[in-house]
């Protein structure tokens, strides 16, 4: 299973796809101001906005990523990127390349049976990561309405790369924000025996865009105990915060 820097890898040519599900617009003045580094920071998820035994994941060892949450050009590195697949056209990759984010946070969830890399060949792992960037509603929409469609291409079966092979389908969230997108990636471990499910979201709420990515592999016979209803638990108590 690999890593990215101390961070689980989850933001993969197959687990960065997004699909449109629907956006109704509207407008609130205080909700509109655009939030500082800081103030964005403040409000992501703590481990008891979620149901379940959760706790933040500080990031790498020795180089551990501010407690603030606030992304600084030192930790940026750190962090996992988004990476599009080769149907996503250019429009897109242009909209991706200029999106700076201001804030990130990793939950960790304790399981039952969880997985011990690199021996133990079944259990879980399941973890959210929460990425906010804040600015002008109107500019946050043209964003969001550029980078939608390109996630879209890559809908359907992906080929194996450096992991397996993958299927990406289109999921059904709550009418969350503004505008929002959802998928659900499944891919097979390299070599066989794991799945990673992985739901990988972007929403716009008025001045603030935010990405949510949930996260259940398993090793073994086992199935997915993370769903979409876990997933529109975690979106509600996000956007509840801004």
């Amino acid at each position: 299973m690999r890593r990215l820097h101390g961070f689980r890898i989850v933001v993969i040519v197959a687990t960065t796809t997004f699909g449109l599900v629907g956006c109704s617009l509207t407008r609130t003045r205080d909700k509109n101001t655009v939030k500082t580094a800081e103030e964005l920071a403040a409000s992501l998820l703590m481990d008891e906005d979620l149901e379940g035994e959760w706790k933040l994941n500080p990031g790498p060892d020795g180089a551990s990523l501010p407690a603030s949450g606030v992304i600084t050009d030192a930790v940026i590195g750190m962090l996992p990127r988004v990476e599009v697949c080769e149907k996503t056209n250019q429009t897109a990759r242009d909209a991706l390349d200029k999106l700076q984010w201001q804030a990130f946070r990793q939950l960790d969830k304790t399981v039952d049976n969880p997985i011990k890399p690199p021996a133990d060949r079944a259990g879980h792992m399941e973890f959210v990561q929460q990425w906010a960037v804040s600015g002008e509603p109107d500019e946050l929409e043209s964003m969001f309405d550029d980078i939608a469609p390109g996630f879209l291409d890559c809908l359907g079966e992906v080929p194996a790369g450096e992991e397996g092979p993958a299927t990406i389908t289109e999921v059904d969230i709550d009418p969350v924000g503004d505008q929002r997108v959802a998928v659900l990636a499944q891919i097979e471990e390299a070599g066989g025996g794991g799945m990673w499910n992985v739901y990988s979201t972007l929403v716009r709420s008025h001045s603030v865009l935010m990405s949510v990515t949930m996260v259940d592999i398993t090793l073994g016979d086992l199935d997915a105990e993370l769903g979409v209803s876990d997933l529109d638990a975690v979106l509600s108590a996000a956007l509840s915060k801004f």
